[in-house]
């Protein structure tokens, strides 16, 4: 089975055109997000962290590939936004506070919604079409974005426990 739909994801990230890509990238945060908070309910720690960290790695890559020189101050605005929501994230993760992951929920449905709107104008297409001719999007690391729910060991979920349980401690102590 994971064979399976680890070769459907691989087809279907080579197919895709880097705009699709960025809106998988924001679909598979909200996921991850949405998930943070059914764990928050089920006082899982651990799986928690989890989820909220790989929501932070695909707000990362979004900023990571933000073109500031093309992009100018619509790029500067964006890498602003992710910052917050990751400074958020930070947040709702040690207080294990699901209002605050909604709000970052909200602002990337929003931004996924924005993006692909823009998505379906011809002129979209035709810049995305060039720039899939000549610079291929990172397969990999898109690849791995959306894998990020298959295949964790067991060290990484020992290693997010601990990281839970400590972080639980202080804010624990701190109250």
């Amino acid at each position: 089975m994971y064979r399976a739909a680890n070769a459907y994801l691989q087809t279907d990230v080579s197919t895709t055109s880097p705009g699709e890509l960025v809106i998988m990238l924001y679909d598979g945060a909200i996921k991850f997000l949405t998930r943070a908070k059914v764990l928050i309910d089920a006082k899982d720690v651990a799986g928690k962290g989890i989820a909220i960290s790989k929501a932070l790695d695909i707000i990362n890559e979004l900023s990571s590939t933000l073109n500031k020189e093309k992009g100018g101050e619509l790029a500067e605005n964006l890498h602003k936004l992710y910052f917050l929501c990751s400074t958020k994230l930070a947040m709702a993760n040690l207080k294990q506070d699901k209002a605050i992951i909604d709000s970052v929920i909200k602002i990337l449905t929003g931004l996924r919604s924005a993006y692909a709107q823009i998505q379906g104008r011809p002129e979209v297409q035709e810049v995305s079409a060039q720039l899939a001719s000549k610079q291929k999007p990172d397969q990999a690391t898109a690849r791995s974005m959306i894998n990020m729910n298959m295949g964790q060991t067991m060290a990484q979920t020992q290693q997010a426990n601990m990281r839970g349980r400590a972080a639980y401690s202080k804010v624990a102590g701190a109250v």
